[in-house]
C-alpha cells in the first residue's frame, strides 16, 4: 500500500521540518496534476504560437527568424508548462541536434518539454542557523526539435502512475513545424501543421457536458469570431438544436435545426444514406453512351452489394425540331423522317440510344444512323435488411 496518497497533518507546538512543508506543497501539486491528467487532454492551453519573420543574409539569401510567443501548455503528465515571455528558436540548437536530412522540403517538429530546474544557490553565509542550500525550484521548460516522424504517436509517451504527480517524464508537446536551409544553417519556413498533423490544443475528457443557463454552445474558436461555425442546444420551445455561423455578437444564424418534435429544417439539401422504405429519384436528359447517375443518397457500393434496388425508365427524345447529328450527307432542304433503332440501358446504367434517319421522296433512299437522346427517370430504394 506504499502508493497511497499521504496528506500532511499538523498540530500545535509541532516542530516543522523542511520535509513536512515540502510534502504539503507536493500533495497539492500532485492533486492538480492528476486532475489535469485524467479529466483533461494534454496540449496547448493558450498562446505558444510559432511565427516567422522574414530576413536575409548579407549575401541576400532569405530565411525566417522564428519566435515562440508566451503561453501555457499542459503535458500528458499533468504538468503545467509556462513560457512567460517570447523566445527565439535557436538555429544553432537545431544544427547541433543533427536531425536534418537531405530532403530540403522536410518539415521538422518543434516540441515544448517541461523541466524542473534548481534555482541558483544563495551566496555563502556564515552562522549556526544558516546554510547555502537553494530554497526555490524553477518550473522551467525546454524548446527542442525532433526528427521526421517524432510527431507520430505522441499519446504513447510514458506517463506517471495513477497516484503520482507530474513526475520527471520529459513529455513532448507539439508546437508546430519548421523547414531548414542546410546551406546557410537557418530556418526557412514555419507552419502549424505538416503531413496531416497539427499542433495540439488541450481538451477535456467528459461523458456529460451540462450548461447552467439552459443553453449549451459549441464553437470552433475560444473567442467569438464572426463567420465561424457553432452548434447550439437550447431549451427554447421545449428543445432546439441549431447549427450555423456566428455573428459578431455571438448569435448563431441557423442553416440547420431540429425541434423537440423531430422536425428538421435545412436551408440546403439533405444528402445522405437513404433509409429503408424510402425512394430517391433522379431525372434528366442523357445522350447515347452516357452512364445514368444514381439518385442522391444512393452509392454504387449499395447497388453492387444488393442493398439498393434501382429501376430505370427511358423515352426517346424526338420532337418536331429534332435533327440528325453532325456530320450528315442530307441536304438542308431534304424532308427527313426518323425511327428508333435502339433505346436501352445496360447493367452499368449506360444508355444505348440510336436513331435511324432517312430522306422522304426522291430516288434511292438516303439512310443514316446517328446517336440519340433520351429522357430518363432513375428510382432507387433500399432493401430492408434481414435480422
Amino acid at each position: 500500500m506504499s502508493n497511497r496518497i499521504e496528506r500532511p497533518l499538523f498540530y500545535e507546538h509541532q516542530i516543522l521540518g523542511a520535509a513536512d512543508l515540502t510534502v504539503a506543497l507536493e500533495h497539492s501539486r500532485g492533486q492538480q496534476a492528476r486532475h489535469e491528467r485524467f479529466l483533461h487532454l494534454w496540449g496547448i492551453a493558450s498562446g505558444l504560437d510559432v511565427t516567422g519573420k522574414e530576413k536575409q543574409t548579407a549575401a541576400g539569401t532569405k530565411y525566417q527568424e522564428i519566435t515562440l510567443s508566451p503561453g501555457v501548455a499542459i503535458d500528458g503528465t499533468g504538468r503545467e508548462i509556462v513560457v512567460p515571455e517570447a523566445e527565439r528558436l535557436s538555429d544553432d540548437l537545431f544544427d547541433q541536434l543533427n536531425v536534418a536530412i537531405a530532403d530540403k522540403d522536410a518539415w521538422y517538429p518543434v516540441f515544448l518539454i517541461g523541466r524542473d530546474e534548481p534555482a541558483p544557490q544563495p551566496p555563502l553565509v556564515v552562522g549556526a542557523c544558516q546554510n547555502s542550500q537553494p530554497t526555490r525550484q524553477f518550473e522551467g521548460y525546454e524548446v527542442t526539435f525532433g526528427r521526421l516522424g517524432d510527431e507520430l504517436d505522441l499519446d504513447k509517451q510514458d506517463a506517471p502512475g495513477v497516484a503520482e504527480g507530474p513526475g520527471d517524464a520529459a513529455w513532448k508537446v507539439l508546437l508546430g513545424f519548421v523547414q531548414w536551409d542546410a546551406g546557410i544553417k537557418k530556418f526557412k519556413a514555419v507552419a502549424d501543421g505538416a503531413g496531416g498533423i497539427s499542433r495540439r490544443y488541450a481538451g477535456v475528457q467528459a461523458d456529460i457536458v451540462a450548461a447552467r443557463g439552459g443553453r449549451l454552445t459549441l464553437r470552433t474558436r475560444s473567442p467569438n469570431e464572426a463567420g465561424k461555425p457553432a452548434l447550439i442546444i437550447d431549451e427554447t420551445e421545449n428543445g432546439l438544436l441549431q447549427f450555423g455561423k456566428l455573428t459578431a455578437q455571438g448569435v448563431v444564424t441557423p442553416v440547420f435545426s431540429v425541434n423537440e418534435k423531430g422536425d428538421i429544417k435545412a436551408e440546403g439539401k439533405i444528402i445522405g444514406a437513404l433509409t429503408t422504405g424510402g425512394v430517391q429519384v433522379e431525372s434528366g436528359i442523357a445522350t447515347d453512351g452516357m452512364i445514368l447517375p444514381l439518385p442522391p443518397g444512393i452509392t454504387q457500393k449499395q447497388v453492387d452489394d444488393g442493398d439498393a434496388v434501382v429501376q430505370v425508365q427511358i423515352s426517346l427524345r424526338l420532337g418536331e425540331n429534332a435533327t440528325p447529328g453532325s456530320p450528315t450527307s442530307f441536304s438542308l432542304t431534304a424532308n427527313l423522317a426518323a425511327t428508333p433503332l435502339e433505346t436501352w440501358v445496360d447493367s452499368e446504367r449506360r444508355l444505348h440510344c440510336r436513331v435511324r434517319w432517312f430522306e422522304i421522296g426522291g430516288g434511292s433512299p438516303n439512310i443514316e444512323d446517328h446517336p440519340g437522346a433520351c429522357h430518363y427517370l432513375v428510382l432507387a430504394s433500399v432493401k430492408e435488411k434481414q435480422p
